[in-house]
């Protein structure tokens, strides 16, 4: 028995440290420049370390600037027309993200009232993005990114066979009237400018709870109250990319930084789900940032608020064929609203420090029809920290 122990304790042992050296394998490999999506560093034979810190996929100083004036540099030689434009640049990527995952759970109940132990573990990938970004002509920019639906994705993960997804499809006039990109327009299905951009996390699958959050989910959904389900026809979310347009501008100020602003008018046609007709009202969201000595992210320090204001549709759609099928309509549409600051801080050019806190409200009236008259407001605070360190 002893023996037997051993060899189990032996085998652990061995498992846990191939594990550990599969994820040191990816994460080294992850922190190469050649991770990087590679469409620009062909287009313009430079290194994927001029626009991205040595643990891509996040921005420097540089690349943020480039991102920001719509992916131009500002010569002929980057326009689609140029005839020397070669070095096999291809305008799209592909991205995903590999590697070995495992869980266990203790003392989990099992038929019979025996407690049992479980552990599972398995290689697999987390999916697929197909992604396109450029320029189409001088200050005309955009971008295209879709997720195909899989069979599998490992990690155990559900087929997602039908949720193929345009995760992103926009385009963007960029400095409108020569105003040194102080004035560009945005119109289609984006990701918002946030605090700290979800898909440029090192993990490229970890969602930020604050910006995901809805009251009540998942704690009291389901929970029964004076002959009413509690449930919350809101799921608006400001880390889900969103359909509308977006006014945009960046400007140098004093000292090295800059001023940036973020003006957001957000179709609710959404808001309670993926294509459920949704209402056809117009939410707002903003982002307004001021940084000095640099960007804020590899150098210099940044300052923000953003927030967001709308009404989520409450009546349901009389036109649908079924009970249920179209959801709410924009009639008694009834308000919420995000607000909070964000801060990011950096030091010797490879620690940044960002923060970031929210205070979110859901109107009573949001919930009246689930929870009835006993409803209140849904008041809920959240907020982040994320320590970053970039090797040189």
């Amino acid at each position: 028995m002893d023996l037997y122990r051993s060899r189990v304790s032996l085998k652990g042992w061995c498992l846990g440290l191939l594990s550990i050296l599969t994820a040191l394998t990816v994460l080294t490999a992850w922190s190469s420049p050649a991770w990087a999506i590679p469409a620009f560093a062909r287009k313009y034979d430079l290194p994927c370390s001029v626009c991205h810190v040595p643990s891509f996929p996040k921005l420097n100083d540089f690349g943020n600037i480039f991102r920001d004036h719509g992916y131009q540099l500002g010569s002929d030689q980057e326009l689609p027309t140029f005839e020397g434009l070669t070095k096999g640049y291809w305008p799209v990527s592909f991205r995903t993200t590999v590697g070995y995952q495992s869980s266990s759970l203790k003392n989990a109940g099992a038929a019979g009232g025996n407690n049992v132990n479980t552990a599972t573990g398995s290689f697999g990938f987390t999916g697929l993005d197909v992604l396109s970004f450029g320029i189409l002509a001088r200050d005309i920019s955009y971008a295209i990114v879709y997720t195909p639906g899989l069979a599998s994705a490992g990690f155990y993960a559900a087929p997602t066979n039908n949720d193929s997804d345009l995760e992103s499809a926009w385009v963007k006039l960029d400095n409108l009237f020569h105003s040194n990109y102080f004035l560009n327009l945005k119109v289609g299905k984006y990701e918002l400018d946030l605090p700290v951009s979800e898909k440029r996390l090192p993990t490229l699958n970890t969602n930020i709870v604050m910006y995901h959050y809805n009251a009540g989910t998942p704690y009291l959904a389901g929970l029964t109250e004076n002959g009413f389900v509690f449930g919350n026809p809101n799921s608006f979310a400001i880390g889900e990319n969103q359909p509308g347009l977006e006014v945009f501008g960046i400007k140098d100020t004093p000292g090295g930084g800059y001023f940036r602003y973020s003006l957001n008018a957000l179709s609710n046609s959404n808001i309670t789900g993926p294509n459920t007709g949704g209402g056809r009202g117009v939410n707002f969201y903003g982002h307004v940032t001021q940084s000095i000595g640099g960007y804020g992210v590899v150098s210099g320090q940044r300052v923000g608020v953003f927030g967001a204001y709308g009404d989520a549709p409450t009546v349901d759609n009389p036109g649908c064929p079924a009970a249920g099928t179209c959801g709410p309509i924009s009639g008694g549409g009834q308000p919420f609203y995000r607000v909070g600051v964000d801060a990011s801080l950096t030091a010797l050019n490879q620690f940044n420090l960002i923060l970031a806190g929210m205070r979110a409200l859901d109107s009573k009236d949001l919930l009246l029809t689930t929870v009835g008259p006993t409803a209140q407001d849904a008041v809920w605070y959240g907020g982040f920290a994320e320590l970053d360190y970039n090797p040189s």
